[in-house]
């Protein structure tokens, strides 16, 4: 096809400007040009079964879009921008594209490759985290309760506590636009941040994550929100006053909820589609389909998606209402297995549709939803896997309107990660259908119906990885093996070098000891190359930095818990790469030169001198567990109360 052909089909319509684009740089893939030319385009080989069934397709790359206006933004973000590439990623981490699309007018939709969750963070009425949310969904009990101290609210409700605190200094946002942002909003982008943690995806990971014309940080992130109410409460405010007092045409706050999306990609300097959707209780469902095909049509390497409710008026505040909030990370699984990401589950099938109120909502509108999202699944076991809904969740978080479908979403990635039955309305007992496991793989479908009439239902399914091949030598933990000798002693384990840092040394101190914390608990510990490398590659580089070289993580434990804000090294003071060794090509060269001979006391000083080091780049290619990232605590939030006016929270 030549050029003039290109640009007359881009003028009818019959291209897209990313496919026009491709086309005439020559780098559109075979089964687009095939299928512009009216011809077969070849077949692609399957993948072999240890791939998990995923052919590699390369899609088109997106032409990047400019970066929304967002006007509260502040000057400082938290997270550099990251400069482009100047190649291309590795064919691995190409975008998943589907096999095909749901047929017109409602037929079935052939199978399509999974998605896979790599990291979660949650928020729920009497569970201030994850975990705690899942030993909540164990006991199945109720939330209901009368509003927490300091809520202008009345009667009993699902209520999260202080939704008025926000570090607003974490992220860089003054306390005046703090203040003036909806606590949904504020809320939303802790929850975010956690989730990208907990995937090892706000360092140089996330940089990595660049699309095929090199554009960095291709991130989606898909909300779902209610109403803003929080301006509601600035008229109230305003309506009450005396005159004169609110005459000045000051900042109020936004009445829309655009900004829930588009602020987490601004701050984060993320480069996919960026959008908040509201179809009431099915809004976070919406918003997993929308990314599903993102991620499918290669538009992002990796999506948030997420939603939030607060109660924050009392127009809004039925009886058995709740508040929630909550983020889920994905990747296509290939892209997830090469990265060395944690899978907790895949997304097999998803689809949205319209259906009607009455006696029709059950009927061939509803089924057809299962249909598709089954036939995008491809095989699995026979029976209808067990559908988790708003009933599911009405316990644990009531109605909570935007939010109930992040609750629906969560609880069935929980189930399937622990693999836990839940006990269900009705069925107290948790009981496994299949304690065998002889029925295939343990799938799970979420539904959700938006008061509106729109409805979406996914299908979920566990994570099963291939065996692991048997370690050369008998095994043992890393705290069995840890040693308390300092890095070239004799008989010392090989070091590792492990990296903090936080926008203050307060905040250092805090990350510090939730990690000792955590090191130091019952459960099992990760081991230390994984340990330090996730920390390397997946956590930001910010302003005050802390570095150690150890052996084991019991010596790790015991340093960070004994971490004080002067062993931070704060670059707010100056002195930040005084060199500009950052700024020059050779240095790349250089600190790969480090890394390949272990020269870990250099690169840790010049880290602590503010070089900035693509962690990720030097880790490719490492063999054995340290290639894996593991989840770990996130960074500690060091919260201060945030009102309209300075007055009481509602």
């Amino acid at each position: 096809m030549d050029e003039r052909e290109i640009l007359t089909r881009f003028r009818d319509g019959t291209l897209d400007r990313g496919q026009a684009m491709a086309l005439l740089a020559g780098i559109a893939p075979a089964p687009v040009q095939a299928a512009l030319a009216g011809r077969a385009a070849p077949a692609v080989p399957a993948a072999p079964a240890a791939a998990a069934a995923v052919a590699p397709v390369t899609a088109v790359a997106p032409v990047a879009a400019a970066a929304p206006d967002a006007p509260d933004a502040p000057d400082a973000l938290v997270v550099p921008a990251a400069p482009a590439p100047p190649v291309a990623p590795p064919s691995a981490a190409a975008p998943v594209a589907s096999a095909a699309s749901a047929a017109p007018g409602g037929g079935e939709a052939a199978a399509v490759a999974p998605v896979a969750v790599v990291g979660m963070a949650l928020r729920q009425p009497q569970a201030p985290d994850t975990a705690a949310v899942w030993r909540q969904m164990r006991r199945g009990h109720s939330t209901a309760s009368a509003p927490p101290p300091g809520r202008a609210a009345t009667g009993t409700g699902h209520y999260l506590d202080a939704i008025e605190d926000f570090d607003a200094e974490f992220f860089g946002i003054g306390p005046a636009d703090a203040a003036l942002t909806d606590p949904q909003e504020r809320l939303f982008l802790e929850t975010a941040w956690e989730a990208l943690e907990d995937a090892g995806c706000t360092g140089s990971r996330l940089d990595a994550l660049s699309t095929d014309d090199g554009t960095p940080r291709s991130v989606g992130v898909y909300a779902g929100a209610g109403g803003g109410e929080y301006a509601l409460l600035a008229a109230a405010a305003a309506g009450a006053a005396t005159a004169g007092e609110r005459g000045d045409g000051g900042p109020v706050p936004r009445s829309d909820t655009w900004n829930l999306a588009n602020r987490v990609s601004a701050l984060l300097h993320l480069t996919g589609p960026s959008l908040t959707l509201d179809t009431a209780e099915s809004s976070v469902l919406v918003a997993l389909h929308h990314a599903l095909a993102a991620l499918r049509r290669g538009e992002c390497r990796a999506a948030l998606v997420g939603g939030v409710r607060l109660l924050l008026h009392p127009s809004g505040r039925p009886p058995g209402a709740g508040e929630a909030v909550g983020a889920v990370v994905l990747k296509p699984l290939q892209l997830a297995l090469a990265d060395g990401d944690t899978v907790h589950c895949l997304v097999r099938g998803s689809a949205v549709g319209h259906v009607p109120a009455g006696p029709d909502a059950a009927g061939a509108p509803a089924e057809r939803l299962v249909r598709a999202a089954a036939g995008e699944s491809g095989p699995g076991t026979d029976a209808a896997p067990p559908r988790e809904d708003a009933a599911s969740v009405a316990a644990a978080v009531g109605d909570a309107g935007a939010a109930t479908g992040m609750a629906v979403l969560a609880r069935a990635v929980l189930g399937l990660r622990h693999g836990t039955p839940l006990p269900r309305p009705g069925r107290p007992g948790a009981e496994d259908a299949d304690p065998a496991g002889t029925a295939g793989p343990v799938r799970a479908a979420v539904c959700a119906r938006g008061a509106g009439g729109v409805e979406a239902y996914a299908v979920l399914e566990e994570y099963a990885p291939e065996p692991a091949a048997p370690p050369p030598h008998p095994a043992a933990t890393e705290r069995d093996r840890a040693r308390a000798e300092p890095a070239g002693s004799p008989g010392a384990e090989e070091a590792e070098l492990v990296l903090l840092s936080a926008p203050t040394p307060a905040h250092l101190v805090a990350t510090a000891q939730r990690l000792a914390d955590f090191l130091a608990s019952a459960g099992p510990a990760p081991g230390l190359a994984a340990l330090a490398r996730s920390l390397r590659t997946g956590r930001a580089a910010m302003s005050c930095r802390y570095a150690a070289l150890v052996t084991g993580t019991e010596p790790l434990a015991r340093l960070l818990a004994g971490l004080v804000p002067e062993d931070a090294t704060d670059l707010r003071l100056g002195g930040a790469d005084p060199l500009r060794l950052g700024a020059v090509p050779e240095t790349r060269a250089y600190l790969a030169a480090l890394w390949a001979g272990r020269r870990l006391d250099q690169l840790r000083d010049l880290w602590l001198a503010g070089v900035d080091v693509d962690w990720a780049a030097l880790e490719q290619g490492r063999p054995g567990a340290g290639a894996a990232v593991v989840p770990l605590p996130p960074s500690a939030f060091l919260r201060s109360t945030h009102r309209l006016g300075g007055g009481p929270a509602r």
